[in-house]
Parts: structure tokens; sequence; C-alpha cells
């Protein structure tokens, strides 16, 4: 079976790369037209709101838990960023060999 990398690259977009990339599955996913922006500001306003709703009365376990909070968010975005390197040079070296790759990547 021969891939043709174009035609996927005309009928793709990032949320059902990001979806088959993460979930092993090509579904269809409804496309956000939220920009990121304001996805990532909805999503840290729904937590900061959680969270000093449990911690109101404790200003220092608000601190603490907004730390490891934000933490989480930060191993969370390298892993996922590292994934995302990964599949965009697998998808980068399929389209410079465009079916024949004979490229020598031993260092001369």
């Amino acid at each position: 079976m021969e891939i043709n990398i174009k035609e996927i690259f005309e009928r793709a977009n990032m949320h059902q790369i990001r979806s088959f990339a993460l979930d092993g599955v090509d579904d269809d996913i409804d496309i956000c037209d939220i920009t990121y922006d304001q996805r990532l500001k909805e999503g840290k306003r729904l937590t900061m709101s959680r969270l000093k709703r449990l911690h109101k009365d404790n200003p220092i376990e608000l601190s603490n838990a907004t730390d490891e909070f934000y933490h989480a968010l930060t191993v969370h975005d390298d892993v996922f960023t590292e994934i995302g390197m990964k599949i965009g040079a697998r998808l980068l070296f399929q389209l410079l060999c465009q079916g024949d790759c004979t490229y020598n990547l031993q260092p001369k």
C-alpha cells in the first residue's frame, strides 16, 4: 500500500493530527474555532477558580496547590511537545523522501 502524504496533508487538520497522535484513532471530531490563547485562558480560569474555592481560607495551601498545578502543566507540555516534534520530524522525513528514500543518514 502506497501512502500519498500530499493527500494526507490536503485532507488533514491539526485537530485530526492531534487526535490520531494522542489517541491512535481517526474519529470525526468537531473543529474548534477558538484561538489557542482563548482555550488556554479558559482552562486556567476554570482551574484557578476551583483551586481558590477549595483553599479560600488558606492562602499558603492555595499557593502550594497553584505551584503543583503549574508544575504538572509544565511536565505535560514538555512531554507533548516532544511527541509533536518527533511526529513532525517523521512527517518531514517522509516529505523529503517522496517515496524513494535513499538518504544516507550516517555521518561521513
